[in-house]
């Protein structure tokens, strides 16, 4: 006889399923012998599927037991299957077998990680970041700013860090932690699992903080980003004509490509003619390097032409509907203002792009030497925002919402810190300057480019030709590559 008393609740429990199980195959077998006319003897094999593939689908891990309960010897028509699915020692013994398999494969689960539980003692925020402050320039490199510019940036966004609510009072992250995890992650462009672990975040809430933030940043400091009126592009053409000696321009527009991961099922729309995924933040700047327009969120595939007609911005500047300035007199006639551009844009009324043909007057190399002076601005203003910001220099492992908020925080933090900090965010060192001569003295973040432009190509097939034949061209007009009798063969 079975000892019942020495079960526990969890055999109990199993075994409840097992009896369920018998009582189904003890009905199942007299209702396929009474419909179909058959011996009850002849339905034991039936019975024996139907068990077992009840069991399969309905408990996953019965099929650990199967070695028990092939004691019932397929086919075999000398044991009687219904008296020993019903056995209480048979039916013990498999519960037992059950119970051990699943206590020896239980992972151990935590509601909270123990390491994350020691972020109030051990997590970056609270060991190292008064212990920043005291160093200007290690908290700088590693949040772009000066300890004090933090409080100005950390008092603006606190009424929209703040939750309204507190669910976890005794172990909640403090808003100038969120801020510094999040400055810190945008700055330095390292991967979010690492900067998570540091502060002893989970990664999966480390993405929420990103979102929470960055919102607050955009929400707060929407008015970095001034409107585009009268009075406004007015300071703005007035700024290019003193800096940049041109007349008339209310600011520079161009395109860049933001490194994403492509998302799920999302093909080729986000692979741009570079050779990689990305999503396109198109903004114009004014003479001081700061963003007067900012949109994000076009595909990688699409042009800037493309993106630019599309947008609403591109379309009003394309039907004259925006509140340009009035037009100014020079040399007694009349010239309205507009934006500089590259070739990739439209020309029109609004915009000015340089003369493209290839044998050009004196003039026409002047007018395109004077228009790419102010039409720098704008690549100096993407390669100052992805030097600093160095998330912008690297792949955004989140999806294309989640990069459109990274990018516009960055944007907005850019003129946040020129406002606020100036020169110390933005030196002529860094950025690059022009001397009396007209010489262009490059700065450190375009010799920084430089340095770490990439040694692969990228891009299209049809101009990897192209490319290879630039390499060899190079390396056959090299002291390395060339031949003493080179230039005489060929009368150069």
């Amino acid at each position: 006889m079975a000892h019942w008393e020495n079960i526990n609740s969890y055999t109990v429990f199993m075994l409840g399923h097992l009896l369920g199980g018998g009582v189904l195959l003890n009905f199942g077998c007299t209702f396929v012998s009474s419909y179909f006319c058959m011996d009850r003897a002849n339905c034991v094999g039936l019975a024996q599927g139907v068990f077992i593939v009840f069991y399969k689908y309905f408990l996953a891990k019965i099929k650990k037991c199967i070695c028990v309960f092939g004691l019932l010897e397929w086919g075999s028509k000398r044991v009687n299957t219904i008296k020993f699915c019903m056995s209480p020692r048979i039916l013990m013994a498999g519960a037992e077998v059950m119970k051990s398999h699943c206590v020896r494969h239980k992972a151990p689960r935590y509601r909270v990680s123990p390491y994350l539980l020691e972020r109030n003692q051990k997590g970056r925020f609270e060991t190292d970041f008064e212990n920043l402050r005291h160093s200007p320039t290690l908290f700088n490199e590693n949040f772009r700013m000066s300890p004090q510019t933090f409080d100005i940036l950390y008092e603006e966004l606190l009424p929209h860090l703040r939750r309204k609510r507190n669910n976890r009072p005794n172990d909640f992250i403090p808003e100038k932690a969120k801020l510094a995890m999040v400055l810190e992650y945008l700055a330095t462009g390292d991967l979010g699992r690492h900067i998570a672990s540091c502060y002893r975040v989970s990664k999966q809430h480390f993405g929420t903080i990103i979102s929470h933030v960055c919102q607050a940043i955009f929400t707060a400091l929407k008015s970095q980003i001034p409107p585009f009126n009268q009075q406004t592009m007015s300071a703005v053409a007035k700024g290019s004509k003193e800096k940049w000696n041109f007349p008339n321009c209310v600011g520079a527009i161009d395109g860049k490509h933001v490194a994403t991961k492509a998302p799920p099922k999302s093909g080729s729309i986000f692979f741009n003619y570079k050779g990689f995924h990305s999503i396109v933040l198109l903004a114009a700047c004014d003479a001081c390097y700061k963003f007067t327009y900012v949109d994000l969120g076009a595909y990688g595939s699409e042009g800037d032409s493309n993106i630019f007609k599309k947008s609403e911005f591109g379309s009003k500047i394309i039907r004259d509907q925006l509140p340009f300035p009035p037009d100014t007199n020079i040399n007694g006639k009349n010239v309205p203002h507009f934006i500089v551009a590259d070739d990739a844009f439209p020309l029109s009324k609004r915009i000015m792009k340089p003369y493209s043909h290839r044998s050009l007057t004196r003039s026409e190399k002047i007018f395109n030497y004077r228009l790419s002076r102010v039409r720098r601005c704008i690549e100096n203003a993407f390669g100052i925002l992805s030097t600093k910001w160095l998330c912008l220099r690297k792949i955004l492992f989140c999806s294309p919402q989640r990069a459109q908020e990274i990018v516009s925080a960055c944007c907005f933090l850019h003129n946040f810190l020129l406002n606020k900090a100036g020169s110390k965010y933005c030196p002529n060192t860094f950025s690059g300057h022009e001397i009396s001569s007209g010489e262009w003295i490059r700065g450190d973040q375009e010799i920084w480019e430089d340095q770490n432009e990439s040694r692969f190509f990228h891009g299209r097939p049809s101009e990897y030709g192209k490319y290879i034949g630039d390499l060899l061209k190079e390396y056959v007009n090299s002291n390395e590559g060339s031949v003493p009798w080179q230039n005489d063969v060929t009368y150069v």
